[in-house]
């Protein structure tokens, strides 16, 4: 419960400071609870969303010095907060408008619906770019021939055999990109779509193979210590792929871009620590299928943000999904359990 109380203390600073901007905004007590409402809704719908990211996490912070799962929370949030609910929104406009960052800042403060008129409509660059990297993800988990644990045994078993084809992960990512982008609707870029998915696939190589290949190379210290930092940026790369999706669903809930930061930073400091509360405990050795569970979730998700320049999907789906499959998993880890 320990890594719990700064979250508490965060959550609470947060709506304290929602609860004044709902005053500042309209000098009424409606103001204070809809400024509260906001960043608690939003607090808990980041929460429930990322259990995935938390476990995904775990699996990169349990390889990780001591000293770098501390930087997790003490670099990481910030990070989380500042850049990816605050910064990435606004240069986001600022590429999509044309604007100076600063014109896109003072955009978001001034004419907070334009703003979010303008960061909605980057919604299918946004679901490419996150989407084909959140697939490969997915894919370079049950495409792999070393895993020993499967839990849907029918499917799993047959589909890590492929693991030992070179580059078929990016080859089936590359394939759902071109067939979304050839049944998007007029009004719809499909090149820009592919551009945004190819971005996505760049970055996972980039993030992902190289860290691999730069720790993997034995060597001094000083190579570890770089090895440290890239398993750090990566990480955050992965909470910044995972919260793209809740960054423009929350623009459903209010337009002003400090309520969102503050409500989204809540719920990232409850998923950190979640995934350091699982690293103390080292829970997910017991429960062997619930990172299953979170990696289908990824996958079923990843699909979903892509087939979303398609079809509208409820953002509750997602939440659904996520709870079923994790929660199935675990279901599944108890009984292996008892009869292990």
């Amino acid at each position: 419960m320990r890594q719990f109380y700064a979250a508490f203390m965060v959550a609470a600073f947060a709506l304290c400071i929602g609860a004044g901007l709902g005053y500042w905004q309209t000098a009424s007590l409606t103001g204070v609870l809809m400024g509260v409402e906001a960043v608690a809704i939003l607090a808990l719908m980041e929460t429930a969303e990322s259990m995935d990211n938390a476990i995904v996490d775990y699996g990169i912070l349990k390889t990780m010095s001591p000293q770098w799962q501390r930087r997790y929370m003490s670099w990481g949030m910030p990070i989380s907060v500042l850049g990816m609910r605050f910064l990435f929104p606004i240069l986001l406009v600022a590429i999509v408008a044309g604007l100076s960052p600063w014109q896109a800042a003072r955009l978001a403060m001034m004419e907070p619906q334009r703003y979010a008129h303008i960061m909605l409509g980057a919604r299918d660059m946004i679901a490419s770019f996150g989407g084909a990297f959140l697939l490969l993800i997915a894919l370079n988990y049950f495409l792999d021939d070393d895993k020993t644990h499967h839990w849907v045994t029918w499917v799993e078993k047959p589909v890590a055999r492929l693991g030992g084809v070179p580059a078929l992960p990016v080859g089936v990512t590359l394939a759902v990109l071109m067939g979304v982008s050839r049944l998007m609707a007029p009004g719809h870029d499909p090149l820009a779509f592919l551009f945004w998915g190819c971005g996505g696939i760049v970055a996972y190589i980039l993030g992902k193979e190289v860290l691999v290949w730069l720790i993997g190379e034995p060597g001094a210290a000083p190579l570890m210590m770089k090895g440290g930092l890239l398993s750090f940026l990566y990480l955050e790369f992965i909470d910044a792929s995972f919260s793209f999706d809740g960054v423009i669903s929350a623009f459903a809930i209010t337009t002003d871009p400090i309520i969102i930061a503050l409500g989204l930073g809540v719920g990232a400091m409850f998923v950190r620590s979640m995934t350091l509360s699982m690293l103390k405990t080292n829970a997910l050795a017991e429960y062997v299928y619930v990172e299953h569970g979170a990696f289908y979730t990824i996958l079923i998700l990843s699909l979903l943000m892509l087939c979303g320049v398609l079809v509208s999907v409820p953002e509750w789906i997602t939440g659904l999904v996520g709870l079923l499959l994790i929660g199935g998993a675990f279901l599944a880890s108890l009984a292996h359990k008892r009869q292990g």
